[in-house]
């Protein structure tokens, strides 16, 4: 005797037993208990191969669980679609950097002393020229006053004028000197006749010549001192200069425009000579500084137009002008360094903020755009589906920048192509689709 093989045959025969070992109405409504629990499964069994072949009709299934084999080919994909085209736009590098001070000064004291008075804080904004500090300036008030008076005892001893040009032939004792000298070259004049003719003794002769000698020297020697007090006016002057310098250098100015990065010193803090006091950073205008990647380094140039966006502000977008590039690569990055120029006369912009840039690279370059609806995102990955043939072939491709409803295609797509637009959900790989 044959086995029985499905499960409703297995079922019917327990019935079977159990109708043997039992009498009366309970058997039956056992039976029909079993038989409905078998209807179910079937349903069950045939939902779930629905739900699996999606649009597909559903095998049908006999009482047995058996599936027939369908033989209805599937319905095309009801589909709209567009070309790829070719617009011809600036060509753009995403290159990401940050925002850095144009310039950044520490402002240090020229002269030593207490610092009295400072004017400014963390934060503050001053122009070029400002007063931020004071030094205390009596002692460079002294010094001042004792270059002075040296100067003015100089000037005393040689009879001298502040501010005229002094003759060294006119001072006193080059005058005495140079009467004494004119003496005794007379002396020497008539000596000279005398001991010829034989009138006076060789002695005589000689006095005369000494005593000429010693006259001349003694009035290079006045003039030679006049020239030696004229050079200590002159370093007198410029140590006075020197005092008066040291004096206005207790006025601390700001050198450039712009706001105070960080405060050194405070009140009453004694400095030393180029001890720090605030560091000053222009903030208008800023350099962006990005790395370019070797691919496009070729294409950059000064002049050239950037646009950047920072987190502070993530709608608005900011242009700069490319100003400085590197004179050469980074070797560890393979990356080439550019500065550009951005104005920020509101002080919207901060040194040090995070900006993710756009380089125009060519101002008039050809891309391939398709409607923006055409592409799906899966798991990280960009793809459409390209109809050919009346079927639809999945392709992953590179998108890029967003204008309208078009987005742009880098890698995956040609111009002219068609692209499916609608039902993407329904679409994979080689499914027949109808426009």
């Amino acid at each position: 005797m044959n086995e029985p093989t499905s499960l409703l045959e297995r079922e019917i025969a327990a019935g079977n037993k159990d109708r043997d070992r039992e009498t009366g109405g309970g058997g039956l409504r056992r039976r029909r208990v079993i038989a409905a629990a078998i209807i179910v499964v079937a349903i069950l069994g045939a939902a779930f191969l629905l739900f699996r072949k999606g649009s597909a009709p559903a095998a049908p299934v006999n009482i047995t669980g058996a599936v027939a084999v369908s033989t209805t080919a599937p319905q095309p994909v009801e589909i709209t679609t567009a070309a790829a085209v070719t617009r011809y736009t600036a060509q753009s590098v995403e290159v990401v950097g940050s925002l850095a001070a144009d310039e950044e000064v520490i402002v240090a004291a020229q002269a030593e002393g207490e610092l009295s008075s400072l004017s400014v804080d963390f934060g503050s904004f001053v122009q070029q020229g400002q007063i931020i500090a004071q030094i205390d300036e009596r002692n460079a008030k002294f010094r001042v006053e004792q270059a002075q008076a040296a100067l003015n005892q100089t000037l005393a001893r040689l009879g001298m004028k502040e501010g005229e040009n002094y003759d060294p032939l006119a001072n006193a004792d080059v005058r005495v000197a140079k009467s004494q000298l004119d003496w005794a070259r007379l002396d020497l004049d008539r000596a000279t006749r005398l001991v010829e003719q034989g009138d006076i003794a060789r002695s005589v002769y000689d006095q005369a010549l000494i005593a000429h000698r010693t006259a001349e020297a003694r009035y290079q020697a006045s003039i030679d001192q006049v020239r030696q007090q004229l050079a200590l006016v002159e370093q007198q002057r410029a140590a006075l200069a020197l005092a008066r310098k040291e004096a206005s250098d207790t006025v601390v100015r700001a050198p450039i425009s712009g706001a105070v990065k960080e405060k050194h010193a405070s009140r009453g803090t004694f400095l030393t000579k180029n001890g720090r006091i605030v560091t000053l950073v222009r903030i208008n205008p800023l350099r962006v500084r990005a790395e370019i990647p070797e691919s496009s380094a070729g294409a950059v140039r000064t002049g050239q137009t950037t646009s950047f966006r920072v987190d502070s502000f993530p709608e608005r977008t900011f242009n700069a002008r490319i100003v400085r590039i590197g004179p050469s690569m980074n070797e560890s990055t393979r990356a080439l360094t550019i500065e550009a120029e951005v104005g920020n006369p509101n002080n919207l912009l901060r040194p040090g903020m995070f900006a993710r840039s756009q380089v125009v690279v060519n101002p008039n370059a050809a891309a391939v755009y398709i409607p923006a609806r055409a592409v799906q995102y899966v798991a990280g990955l960009s793809k459409v589906f390209i109809i050919e043939n009346g079927q639809a072939a999945e392709r992953i491709v590179r998108t890029g920048e967003v204008d309208g409803d078009m987005i742009r295609i880098f890698e995956g797509i040609k111009d002219g192509e068609t692209v499916a637009t609608s039902n993407l959900d329904k679409l994979q790989q080689g499914a027949a689709v109808r426009q």
